[in-house]
């Protein structure tokens, strides 16, 4: 069934449908009245297009186009005018569509809204004013239809964990109500783009580069009609030190005595403004700093960790063992020595018992020298004795103790005891 359209009665329409070069502003002088549902949602901000002209015999026919893409809406304009046509001509319009107009005047410009995308006839009739066919006129035209316009939608999602440069951009919410999309264009902000034409997965990998540095990933959805629409979505690629090489050299300082330890990195490419922070495996926290001390408590092997970074953002981490003697593990040599066994005035035999002790660690080695001679060569006893034959006159001699620790930190002690001549006792 076809619908009958009121007259487009406007004088700047037609001044903007017979001028192909000049464009005026869209705004129909009355909407057409259809059975279809259509908002006009931005035609009064459209400019018309280029007026296309055809003249078949005697019949001119001119017609023009409003933008088919958002704000706008696409409506066509058409007029026409004859040779030596007589008074009370009128002119019957057949869109093509199913939508009519008739009993136009030779000046009236009329205007058509197309719903759908597609090849239209438009069929102009003129009759006179007893209502005679005078011509039958015809032309071509495309129409884009309404709501052609898409809207652009995006994610992005990090490719691989191992490569956060990589990511894989997904445009599926993309839309368009009638046609379909067409091309996919990424711009990617880093002085690339990618053209598409499916929204599914494509990746990208950003530059690799030493700087934190935010891209504005830009999305072109282009419609089958032509139309555009843009979402732009900032993508943040983290910093990367790929060349980053090496870990820190160790110095144990005063081993037996108060140990701490100078710990210093030797990484190499490591940004000027990069913070160093060490994690030592004993639960004392992550100071930071390079080089920095530290002392152990306990002996023990720790883990002790390194981490570099630049802005809050950990870039580099390495790590390695580190044996710490701990505090408090230096020996204390002490013993007491008496006379073992009865004495005679010819002989006598002394004793010595350790009572060395240490806070941290153990002692391995106990050492008993008389007189600079190592008394036994089993240097884990804890008790020697040592027998003396009396000669006819006094000797001095010297008892050296020696322990060492599990660590290897000694400690000496030394005592006297007199050998009486013979014939008299020590006490």
């Amino acid at each position: 069934m076809k619908h009958t359209y009121k007259y487009f009665l406007c004088a700047f329409i037609l001044a903007a449908t017979i001028t192909a070069c000049k464009k005026t502003a869209d705004v129909p002088a009355t909407n057409p009245t259809t059975n279809d549902s259509v908002t006009i949602i931005g035609g009064a901000t459209s400019a018309y297009l280029d007026t296309v002209v055809a003249v078949v015999n005697t019949v001119t026919i001119k017609y023009s186009r409003t933008n088919q893409c958002y704000p706008s809406n696409e409506i066509f304009a058409f007029s026409a005018s004859g040779v030596s046509l007589p008074s009370g001509t009128t002119y019957n319009w057949d869109f093509g569509d199913g939508h009519t107009l008739t009993g136009a005047n030779s000046t009236a410009t009329v205007g058509n809204i197309y719903q759908t995308a597609g090849d239209y006839t438009v069929t102009l009739t003129i009759n006179d004013a007893n209502k005679n066919k005078l011509s039958a006129t015809t032309l071509n035209l495309h129409a884009h239809g309404q709501q052609v316009s898409p809207h652009a939608s995006f994610y992005a999602q990090i490719f691989d964990i191992n490569y956060p440069n990589n990511y894989n951009f997904n445009a599926n919410g993309s839309s368009v109500t009638r046609g379909h999309l067409s091309n996919f264009n990424w711009v990617w902000g880093d002085g690339t783009n990618t053209s598409a034409a499916t929204p599914d997965n494509t990746p990208h990998g950003f530059p690799q580069i030493p700087v934190d540095t935010t891209y504005p990933v830009k999305l072109v959805v282009t419609s089958s009609e032509g139309c555009m629409d843009t979402a732009v979505v900032p993508v943040t690629i983290g910093a990367v030190y790929s060349n980053i090489t090496g870990d820190f050299d160790t110095v144990q300082n005063n081993a037996c005595t108060a140990e701490y330890f100078t710990f210093k990195s030797n990484a190499t490419n490591v940004p000027a403004n990069a913070v160093y922070t060490w994690d030592f495996g004993d639960a004392t926290g992550t100071p930071s700093g390079n080089p920095i001390n530290h002392t152990f408590t306990y002996q023990n092997t720790y883990d002790v960790k390194l981490y570099i970074s630049v802005n809050g953002k950990i870039i580099y981490t390495t790590h390695k063992p580190i044996w710490a003697n701990g505090q408090n593990v230096h020996p204390t040599a002490l013993f007491f020595k008496n006379i073992s066994g009865n004495e005679t005035t010819t002989y006598v035999k002394w004793a010595m018992y350790s009572s060395a002790n240490i806070q941290h660690g153990y002692i391995e080695d106990y050492s008993w020298y008389m007189d600079n001679t190592l008394l036994d060569n089993n240097t884990n006893a804890t008790y020697e004795a040592y027998p003396f034959n009396k000669t006819t006159t006094a000797s001095t001699h010297t008892i050296t103790f020696i322990v060492t620790s599990n660590v290897g930190c000694k400690d000496t002690a030394t005592a006297t005891i007199t050998i009486p001549p013979i014939g008299q006792y020590t006490y």
